[in-house]
Formats: C-alpha cells, structure tokens, sequence
C-alpha cells in the first residue's frame, strides 16, 4: 500500500499536489497526516518526518519501503508505477512541454507565492473586496 505523508492540505500547496494526483488518479493510498507543530529544527513535526525523509519535509510517498519526497519526484515516480493511468503525454514532445511547465509551476513565481500564501480554509470576505464606491 502506498502512504503519502502530508501536512495539512489547507495552508500546503506541497501537500496538496500529490494528493490530488493520486485522488484524480483513482489510486488507491492511505492518507498521513502529520501536525505542523513548527519548523524548528527540534520540532515535533520534524522529527517524525526525519524518520522518513532525511530533508525533514513534506509530502513525503512510501512505496514497498521506498521514501520518495519533492512533489515532482513523487509524480514522476507515481507516473512510472502506474503507466496504464497515462498521468504523462505519451508522445515525447508533448511530455517534455507538460514537463517543463510542471517544473516552472513548480519552483517559479516566487512573488505571487509570497504575495497569495495558500489558505483555502479561511472565510475572509473582506480581503479582495471591492469597498464602497
């Protein structure tokens, strides 16, 4: 069985993308969750993790005792045990494209990440509103 360890989907974008792939996916998993306590070195949350990935980070997938971490890997991994779900283009050009958009989503656009943090939990009304004119 494949375990993907999380921290909470609300606030991580991390956490959040390979969940979704394997929800979309139809393959099965079971979900951990793991509190985010802090990041300190000395955390709680850190060393639960640290004892499945040395980075101390989430999302984290095991798989027949293999820790995959970093949520490109985890897709590329998941894309390889699972070829029959086409979770890739099959024809070359077309994978290295969606490849290198995955990429720069992945680690670009560092001002809109600073700028829109991820909390698709909170009810805030306020924010983005138009006022009165």
């Amino acid at each position: 069985m494949i375990q993907l360890y999380i921290g909470n989907k609300n606030y991580s974008s991390w956490s959040m993308r390979p969940w979704v792939l394997l929800k979309q996916a139809n393959i099965d998993f079971e979900e951990v969750f793991v509190r985010f306590d802090s990041f300190s070195p000395d955390s709680k949350f850190k060393a639960t993790i640290k004892t499945i990935n040395p980075v101390g980070k989430v999302p984290v997938l095991v798989h027949n005792g293999l820790a995959v971490w970093d949520t490109l890997a985890i897709a590329e991994y998941v894309a390889e045990q699972f070829p029959e779900k086409n979770l890739w283009p099959t024809e070359r050009t077309a994978r290295a494209r969606a490849r290198s958009v995955c990429a720069e989503m992945h680690s670009g656009f560092m001002g809109l990440r600073s700028a829109c943090p991820m909390n698709i939990e909170a009810h805030l009304p306020e924010v983005g509103g138009l006022g009165s004119a």
